[in-house]
């Protein structure tokens, strides 16, 4: 009776915020409500579609941009602008950014002529994807432990990457970074050679020019994609988001041992820092007590956000590390538990968690060893690292994926030692799993650019590739409400929707360079939200970390695609 009291409860909330968060986004159609539009020609005057137009303005002296793109007509309107000034760019790869400063909200008949991108200022513009596909291996082996490995945190190919050029400051890097994942002896000896060899100012010089990819159409064209600068510029790094019940987007900023939360109504932005020391936030989930929770790496503990009083409460630090080992990674919350268990990967050992949201009592679930998956041997790697998280919303099952362990398994919580299994998929680098409303497993494989379904029924998988997979690093993936899979295109400054039902795939490109996406939510009205946080900040274009929202205009092409 209890149990059932509670889950009527948990159901009850969740249709609240539901209904509160529409209602928020609705109130946002109706504040916003001027438009800037216009035409985007070449210099001959032919229209040119799939050219993206941003209108950057502040508020809270922060940045927001508001982007769309060019139709096939060479038409674009800027919606839901407010009553001020703006500065407007047109962008598209293997072209010059062409500005228009000062344009007032409501203007129309705004004309861009865009004009070819050459030599340096056409190489600025290369993607990740691009640079990485420069650096050329004698071993897949080595290729596929330094992709795996220096991926971790950074576009490994972009211009801020390949910057260093003395041998030294290679390997300081290197040195730094091999305590996070581990590259393989032969890879370290040969590493710091292959990169300056690559990406010194004159190797790059001797290059074969950028071929930027063909401009976005269609359906690729038909998205709005709004975008929030976060804190200080280079001093910032937001790793993970969350939707609020109180309309406020929540984010873990790594960088200034805080969470940060953004209005999008109005684009206020506010800091709520962590007590003491340094903790590391790195995940955070909505909880069925309606507060926020968030998995603290560096101090291996966990921590809960009090929406109401922006009050922290954190486990207690001194048996953290014994219970709860060296890296707690990423947390999940099943929303019809009714106890509410907090889930979550540690990274440091091969165990994953649950935590009671009212006890904090912990229990440990030791993951299984080397030779015991599902066709165990294949592709292990240095370390098991288990990093993703999900419930299945059929069965309550939680599943994760180890990261260099090349696994997934599955925990069940009814069993009192949880009858884990686990499988090696067809692909290296499993990394953010989520699961679909039909119970199927969907991995985006990092270190092979490509992503893939599990059935747990027939235990076949199904795998697909991202353009250019060699050189992609799909850090994580989601599935909507509606069953469409949403990847992020990390190494490509991009997002992919696909349709599993049509095995269509759209990539929406995204309006800053060098954005490293992380993990990606819904809202109630079928929007797209994510976040930008490559590390170092000050890779990415303007050096701001930020929270991103993508809008598909036509809801009747939702189904189209390549």
């Amino acid at each position: 009776m209890k149990n059932k009291s509670t889950t009527e409860i948990v159901m009850t909330g969740s249709a609240r915020i539901a209904a509160m968060v529409l209602t928020v986004f609705v109130t946002m159609t109706l504040v916003d409500a001027k438009t800037i539009s216009g035409k985007v020609t070449n210099a001959r005057g032919k229209a040119m579609e799939g050219v993206m137009l941003s209108a950057f303005t502040k508020e809270f002296e922060q940045i927001k941009t508001i982007s769309v793109f060019s139709q096939a007509d060479g038409s674009f309107a800027i919606d839901g602008l407010r009553d001020r000034k703006y500065h407007v760019r047109a962008r598209l790869l293997g072209e010059l950014d062409e500005w228009q400063k000062g344009v007032d909200a409501g203007t129309g008949g705004l004309g861009f002529t865009m004009k070819p991108a050459t030599g340096e200022k056409l190489e600025n513009q290369r993607t990740a994807d691009s640079g990485f596909s420069m650096l050329k291996w004698d071993s897949m082996k080595d290729k596929d432990n330094y992709k795996m490995m220096c991926s971790y945190c950074h576009q490994t190919g972009s211009r801020g990457w390949r910057s260093p050029e003395l041998p030294v400051d290679w390997e300081t890097m290197i040195r730094r970074m091999d305590g996070f994942g581990g590259l393989y002896k032969h890879t370290q000896e040969t590493l710091v050679k292959r990169l300056v060899k690559t990406y010194s100012d004159e190797a790059v010089k001797k290059w074969p020019a950028f071929v930027p990819p063909p401009a976005p159409k269609g359906v690729e064209t038909r998205a709005r994609i709004t975008e929030w600068d976060m804190g200080n510029q280079y001093k910032v790094m937001i790793h993970d988001i969350e939707l609020g019940p109180d309309g406020l987007v929540y984010a873990v900023d790594m960088a200034r041992n805080a969470t940060v939360s953004l209005d999008p109504r109005t684009g206020k932005r506010s800091v709520y820092r962590f007590p003491g020391k340094y903790r590391g936030p790195h995940s955070i989930e909505l909880g069925n007590d309606f507060n926020m929770w968030f998995t603290l790496c560096s101090s291996g503990e966990m921590a809960k956000l009090d929406l109401k009083t922006k009050k922290y409460t954190i486990t207690s630090s001194a048996e953290a590390p014994a219970r709860r080992g060296s890296y707690p990674h990423t947390l999940r919350i099943n929303p019809k538990d009714p106890e509410g268990l907090v889930w979550y990967t540690d990274a440091g050992r091969n165990s994953c968690f649950s935590i009671h949201p009212e006890t904090l009592k912990v229990k440990e679930y030791h993951l299984l060893s080397k030779s015991q998956a599902v066709g165990a041997g294949k592709g292990e790697s240095r370390g098991i690292t288990p990093y993703g998280i999900d419930f299945s919303p059929v069965d309550g099952t939680i599943w994760y994926s180890k990261l260099n362990g090349n696994r997934i398994g599955r925990i069940d919580p009814k069993a009192k030692d949880g009858n884990i299994k686990e499988w090696n998929p067809p692909f290296r680098g499993p990394r953010r799993l989520h699961i679909a409303p039909d119970g199927m497993v969907w991995v985006p494989g990092f270190g092979s650019g490509v992503f893939g379904s599990f059935n747990p029924k027939t235990e076949k998988w199904k795998v697909y590739k991202l353009p250019n997979a060699d050189n992609q690093i799909p850090y994580a993936l989601n599935v909507a409400p509606d069953g469409m899979v949403w990847i992020c295109g990390t190494n490509s400054d991009s997002l992919h929707r696909f349709d599993p039902k049509t095995e269509q795939r759209v990539e929406f490109r995204l309006p800053t360079r060098v954005t490293y996406t992380r993990e990606i939510e819904f809202d109630d009205a079928g929007n797209v939200w994510t976040c930008n946080s490559n590390g170092p900040a000050r890779h990415t274009e303007r050096g701001y970390g930020s929270i991103i929202k993508l809008e598909i205009l036509e809801p009747e092409l939702k189904g189209e695609g390549k």
